[in-house]
């Protein structure tokens, strides 16, 4: 770089020359000056890329960081410890967007370590760095030394830098950024590095000593007789030994608890403000760091705004470029923040008006469009960092809906969100009817991009179970024209109060819906929380009442990843949770209703195996009164949750029937595998037999007031780790059952009282009351879960003799079956 200074001593000597004469030199001093400028700051960059060179070799070669800090110029301040168990710092620039790639740079090779190499094309292409043997130079050892000859190319370590084709490089733009990116990742411990040229490297953090209180960096005292306790944590490698007190207090009494390592301090009487700096010192290491306290109250009042906006916990918008008000009160200043991921559409408005307490804030939401339907979230934040405090407001916004549709009907997401708010709204659906009034599907709809769903209808819980106040459930008529709405991956939380009825429909009430297919291979409906109300969840629907579902197939599964209360109904299907006076299916196979997806829970605190405690069923978990029927129904889903009652079909059959209006389940099949304890909650122990009811086709059923099951088979296993009552028709039975067939494998321990088998599987009923089952056909295979878990087909064969596990011999009748 000196010999730069040639060039400007040259021009200061045709300065000299041309200063006899009359020539005006102004221009040529000005150019000189510009050049000697420019020269300069060249060569500072140049001497700051070594720096940073050297800083990175430093950084690689250390054995940890022992701290981390942004200084007032946004540069990071990083000491770490050497090998040599020195300590050091260096300070980093860094650079999010780099425009220019510097010369030099590291890059990882093949071995995982990094090594220096070049760009001569602004980091489109890169060389290896070789020394005078011809070996790649690692970082972490000398690193070369960049400079720039008289000629203006660069040298490193005296020679000059070439490009691929062996030509030298100009130094015609010199960027000594070498770092992008300096991150700090809590969970593992490391700091990640981020190179100019994308390359990173991790480092990680181990303190020597550090201090750490669970209060905000100022406290605000509403009373100055009451001390504020504050909590703090010492770390580090010398945390053991350290000594923590108080280093200086002013307008405070200060009292430090080490054995509760508990701050107590007490603002001085009339003092506004007050501080207390509290040091912490072990092995050499000390540390001290400031609490500063204000008389008073410190708060931001929850955020209001027009209720045009929606009355809920966050500002609802409709699609159109909307300008809205945000009003905060609060007796400190504090920051606005958007959320970064809303930033490209929600923006501060031009005008925000601050009054004497009231500060509006006035905001924007770009135009939005969106065929899926889904809506776009955001937040804003109103926060003062000193005080700690936050609050946050979330936004939303729904897509534009197109005033009139070419055809009538639902052909997007968009319509589908809006045809679900108009019917909870109360609202009209004619702009989605055809001629004949039916709701109707115009295609296929993919519902992937919404996360979120509110089901169509809804309703809470009166009794266990009965739904007498149903809001606004739909009663028209939805045919989806043999399409398929899928994409359905949808969490409810069952803590939610609006409703306790969750599914594509909440609750439908005197409808029909047909010719439908939902979901795709993936789609789930999952339930989280924990709900102390009786909680009903189909895929379909939550509740349906005096309704017609048919020609309708499934393949949402449905999960319970949350819990299920002790002694607290919870209905969980494929189809429908809970029915009342409802039809599934129809009179022909062309009605069919098809389950595909999987109703399964995880662990549950419920242990009541009846109408209190978890049913689920592969089409329907509970029926309720009279007239209510399944006919042509497929289930094809496994079906398993450790309590209740659960079958391949129905959960509980049940509810006020009459001798001349009854329940019936006709023509249809299980082929889906059903189980109690698959996740091993309880161990596989039959001491906890009593827990569950379970079967092919029905889990239980109550007393028989012309409760029917007829001409129906189950193909599918049943398996009972708890040594339940298990069946391939019904678990617990009071049902007349008429023409079944069984060709599933019924497993379940055996529970015997005074030398009887009390608990355990039959291949038509764990359980069943007096020659019920008639006509119907043994098949399948029958044993213990213990002996033939491993190998179900080893299992003995159907006999007359295991129809039934309790009482077989006085409840079945064998010349009534076959």
């Amino acid at each position: 770089m000196r010999k730069f200074s040639n060039i400007i001593s040259l021009a200061a000597c045709f300065v000299l020359l041309w200063g006899c004469d009359e020539y005006d030199d102004g221009e040529l001093r000005q150019n000189i000056d510009a050049i000697e400028q420019e020269l300069t700051e060249t060569e500072k960059r140049v001497e700051r890329l070594n720096e940073e060179m050297n800083s990175l070799s430093a950084l690689i070669n250390s054995s940890f960081i022992s701290y981390l800090k942004q200084d007032d110029e946004g540069n990071y301040v990083i000491s770490y410890r050497d090998h040599g168990g020195e300590t050091k710092t260096v300070t980093l620039a860094t650079q999010d967007d780099v425009v220019t790639a510097p010369i030099v740079g590291a890059g990882e090779f093949t071995d995982g370590k990094l090594y220096w190499r070049t760009t001569a094309d602004n980091g489109k292409t890169y060389q290896w760095l070789l020394d005078k043997e011809g070996k790649m130079m690692p970082v972490g050892g000398v690193p070369p030394a960049m400079d720039i000859d008289a000629e203006g190319f660069w040298i490193v370590d005296g020679q000059r830098l070439t490009d691929k084709e062996g030509n030298p490089i100009l130094a015609n733009d010199v960027s000594n950024t070498l770092f992008q990116k300096v991150e700090t990742d809590e969970e593992s411990g490391m700091v990640r590095f981020t190179l100019a040229d994308g390359s990173t490297f991790e480092i990680p953090v181990f303190e020597a000593l550090s201090i750490r209180f669970d209060a905000a960096p100022v406290t605000a005292v509403p009373d100055r007789s009451i001390p504020v306790e504050i909590e703090y944590t010492v770390a580090g490698s010398e945390a053991e030994t350290a000594y923590v007190d108080y280093f200086t207090a002013w307008n405070v009494t200060v009292k430090i608890d080490k054995y509760t390592r508990t701050i107590s301090v007490k603002l001085d009487e009339n003092a506004e403000e007050g501080n207390v700096v509290v040091i912490a010192s072990a092995g050499g290491n000390t540390v001290l760091k400031p609490l500063f306290f204000t008389y008073g109250t410190a708060q931001i009042d929850p955020p209001t705004w027009d209720p045009q906006f929606g009355t809920g916990a966050e500002v609802a918008l409709e699609g159109e470029f909307t300008e809205f008000d945000i009003r905060v009160s609060a007796n400190i200043d504090y920051e606005v923040t958007i959320a970064e991921e809303c930033q490209s559409w929600l923006k501060p408005a031009p005008k925000t008006r601050a009054e004497t307490v009231t500060t509006t804030h006035s905001f924007v939401a770009d135009y939005y469009e969106n065929d899926s339907g889904a809506d776009r979230k955001g937040s804003i934040t109103f926060s003062n960092r000193p005080y700690g405090i936050t609050v946050t407001l979330g936004v939303r916004q729904s897509p534009v809906v197109p005033d009139t549709p070419t055809e009538p009907g639902i052909a997007t997401g968009a319509d589908l969100v809006a045809f679900a708010k108009a019917v909870n709204a109360g609202g009209s659906t004619d702009r989605w009817e055809n001629a004949s009034g039916e709701v109707v599907l115009l295609n296929d709809i993919d519902l992937t991009e919404l996360t979120e769903w509110t089901p169509i209808g809804q309703g809470k819980a009166t009794g266990s179970p009965s739904y007498n106040t149903l809001t606004n459930p739909f009663t028209g008529v939805f045919d989806g024209q043999g399409f398929t709405i899928k994409g359905i991956r949808w969490t409810f939380n069952v803590e939610n109060e609006t409703t306790h009825l969750h599914g594509l429909f909440g609750a439908i009430k005197d409808a029909t819906i047909k010719n439908l297919k939902l979901g795709a291979a993936g789609d789930q409906i999952t339930l989280a929380g924990t709900s102390q109300n009786v909680v009903s969840a189909g895929a379909l629907a939550g509740y349906a009442e005096g309704s017609t579902i048919v020609n309708v197939t499934n393949n949402v599964s449905v999960i319970l990843t949350g819990d299920n209360p002790d002694a607290t109904l919870m209905m969980l299907a494929g189809i429908a949770g809970c029915i009342k006076s409802t039809t599934i299916g129809g009179e022909t196979k062309d009605d069919a209703v098809i389950n595909n997806g999987d109703v399964k829970t995880g662990r549950i605190t419920n242990t009541a195996n009846g109408g209190t405690g978890m049913n689920i069923g592969g089409i329907c978990a509970f029926t309720l009164g009279a007239g209510t029927k399944l006919n042509y129904c497929t289930n094809n889903g496994e079906i398993s949750a450790p309590t209740g009652r659960g079958g391949g079909l129905v959960g509980t059959l049940g509810g006020s029937t009459t001798e001349e209006n009854g329940t019936v389940i006709a023509n249809s099949t299980n082929n889906g595998t059903i189980q109690d304890d698959a996740i091993g909650q309880y161990g596989g122990s039959k001491d906890y037999y009593n827990y569950k009811r379970m079967g092919g086709l029905v889990g239980g059923t109550v007393t028989n007031n012309n409760l029917r099951i007829e001409y129906c088979t189950n193909n599918g296993n049943v398996f009972s780790q708890l040594g339940c009552r298990t069946g391939g028709f019904v678990g617990h039975n009071q049902a007349t059952i008429v023409g079944c067939v069984n060709k599933g494998t019924i497993l379940a321990n055996i529970t015997y009282a005074s030398g009887e088998p009390q608990h355990g599987p039959g291949w038509a009923c764990g359980y069943s009351g007096k020659k019920l089952v008639t006509q119907c056909a043994k098949g399948g295979r029958v044993g213990e879960w213990d002996t033939y878990k491993d190998n179900p087909g080893s299992a003995p064969e159907a006999t007359n003799d295991n129809a039934l596990c309790y009482k077989n011999g006085d409840y079945f009748d064998p010349s009534q079956n076959y």
